[in-house]
């Protein structure tokens, strides 16, 4: 291409604004009530479609549509221009070869109508202003829109390395100088991507949905506290895109933004929420993408972690809920103890440690014997007491009785037990050890005669 630069058209959406004749035959549908429209673009070589934002211009570019901010507009174009530039530098260039008489059709000048040239000048930024002041007295042209301007047509300076040529050639962008820089003899061939390219939409709340299968529970205190927080000082800088799923019907699921999602419900005034939408497959990839993205950024809550899990098929998961469901339990879906309920069970992390120590005999046996033992009760100490059943079951003193050791823990409430784990300091394996050596001093006071009869 000799570094030329194509004609290029720009249309800014308004959001009302009639759009451009030349956009009419790529796009995607019809303008949504928000504003804002799919079209059909590119990404390297692959065709994919991306939302026109309020605000946000499209270019033509050799028939090709791209959207962006303006303010990255010049950056897009610098980008495509070296594609192209290190595309044509590898063909042959033979007089009278396709490739070389595509080239030159591609830089073949055009009609200039450069009136008041100084003000076109003006409307680039300083160091693109100085660059057009010393350029050569054939330049090339592009035509832009800016956000308040009607289309303004402004000189470029033609790139270094065209014949006659003094201009310096346009700095790359730091990407791809990163790219250039990690380039080697040998190309590097990377698996490939996953999935669909998203599209960035704006969305009002009340189209978003939430799924409780794999969703964190905002029921309890600090969920609560957070959403009240992001709506008092709701700041527009901080929100960034919801991550969404979109479902075979049509409808729009969240899978990352539930906060920010509840934070916007509660204030009312909140139009619109920028989404990140993609197609996901189903459920269950949509609860593994949920787990994906949250290990990767913070620990999540080790019960929604386990819920998250169950939902994308994880096997551990799923034989834990099957061996408390067989007890008679439930998984809860709260962490804060003052918000379960009889018949909960909170301590999946424990009974996953001991399920991969031992099997899932040892854990349905204590599971059992809480369930048979604290029957309507809230499992204050439901943790510490089953991995001290598991401990006794797989070390027991000399002699032990487990039909004793179930006399013994009728003698008290789940309450009461949990009572004497107020001083422990220690973590799960501390207050363990400390509930199973108050087990063993109960276990003591029950008669043998009586625990036989």
């Amino acid at each position: 291409m000799s570094g030329a630069q194509p004609t290029v058209v720009s249309w800014l959406n308004k959001g009302r604004n009639d759009i451009a004749e030349w956009i009419k035959p790529k796009m995607v549908g019809r303008r949504d009530a928000n504003g804002t429209f799919m079209i059909h673009t590119r990404v390297g070589e692959d065709k994919v479609q991306a939302r026109v934002l309020i605000g946000h211009i499209v270019i033509d570019r050799k028939g090709v549509l791209y959207t962006c901010p303006p303010a990255e507009a010049r950056a897009l174009l610098t980008e495509l221009d070296e594609k192209d530039s290190r595309a044509y530098a590898s063909l042959p260039k033979t007089v009278g070869h396709p490739h070389a008489r595509r080239a030159e059709a591609d830089v073949a000048p055009r009609a200039d109508d450069t009136d008041d040239i100084s003000r076109r000048i003006r409307a680039l930024d300083p160091k693109s202003a100085e660059t057009l002041r010393n350029s050569p007295s054939n330049p090339q042209k592009t035509t832009v829109f800016t956000p308040d301007s009607k289309s303004k047509e402004l000189v470029l300076p033609a790139a270094a390395g065209k014949p006659g040529s003094t201009a310096q050639k346009p700095q790359k962008s730091t990407t791809s100088t990163r790219l250039d820089d990690v380039k080697s003899s040998t190309p590097r061939k990377w698996p490939a991507a996953k999935g669909n390219p998203p599209s960035v939409e704006n969305r009002n709340p009340a189209e978003l949905h939430l799924d409780d299968s794999y969703q964190r529970s905002t029921d309890n205190g600090a969920s609560k506290a957070l959403i009240r927080r992001i709506a008092n000082g709701w700041d527009w800088r901080m929100c960034l895109p919801l991550v969404v799923s979109k479902r075979d019907d049509g409808t729009l699921w969240v899978i990352d933004g539930q906060h920010r999602l509840a934070a916007a419900k509660l204030r009312g005034d909140i139009a619109f929420l920028p989404c990140c939408v993609g197609v996901y497959g189903s459920v269950a990839d949509e609860a593994a993408m949920f787990v994906a993205m949250n290990r990767a950024r913070k620990p999540m809550n080790r019960l929604d972690d386990f819920h998250a899990a169950l939902a994308g098929g994880e096997p551990e998961a799923l034989q834990i809920k099957q061996l408390v469901t067989d007890a008679g339990f439930t998984v809860s879906r709260k962490t804060g103890s003052q918000s379960w309920v009889p018949g909960e069970v909170a301590f999946t992390s424990a009974i996953a440690k001991v399920l991969r120590k031992h099997g899932g005999e040892v854990c349905a046996s204590a599971l059992r014997t809480m369930a048979e033992a604290f029957p309507g009760e809230v499992l204050n100490a439901g943790a510490s007491m089953f991995t001290a059943l598991t401990k006794l079951s797989l070390n027991p003193p000399e002699g032990y009785d487990p039909d004793r050791m179930f006399r013994a823990l009728l003698t008290r409430s789940q309450k009461e037990w949990a009572s004497f784990l107020s001083a422990t300091k220690g973590g799960g394996d501390d207050r363990a050890a400390q509930l199973k050596e108050v087990l063993l001093m109960a276990y003591d006071e029950v008669p043998a005669s009586e625990a036989a009869g």
